[in-house]
């Protein structure tokens, strides 16, 4: 009961976390992209995230359009994200869309 207990509690701790707040990786007056830890398995687009991009595009008289984001490394939480600061305005959705969906499977080797 000890293993199982040890197991579970990791685990419903880590679905308790929150994102942490976005750092500024890189900036320019083209394109922005965010660093931060969000602890899933898909990536997740913060609505902070979000703001500070339009933020920073706004300065450049710009629309902040998503590109997507990823893991840093395959052994943190850690996510960068991409956003592109362009004339007009974009449909983030489907970018969001393709990237939240979550694998049916698990390898086990």
């Amino acid at each position: 009961m000890k293993k199982l207990l040890f197991i579970v509690f990791p685990m419903g701790l880590a679905g308790c976390m929150s994102p942490t707040s976005p750092v500024q990786e890189y900036a320019s007056a083209n394109s922005i992209s965010l660093r931060y830890s969000a602890y899933d398995s898909v990536p997740t687009l913060t609505a902070e995230a979000r703001d500070m991009a339009i933020a920073h595009c706004a300065k450049f008289g710009k629309f902040a359009n998503y590109q997507g984001g990823n893991a840093a490394n395959a052994l943190t939480a850690e996510e960068i994200h991409r956003f592109a600061c362009e004339s007009r305005k974009a449909d983030d959705s489907a970018v969001i869309a393709g990237q939240s969906k979550r694998p049916g499977y698990i390898f086990i080797d």
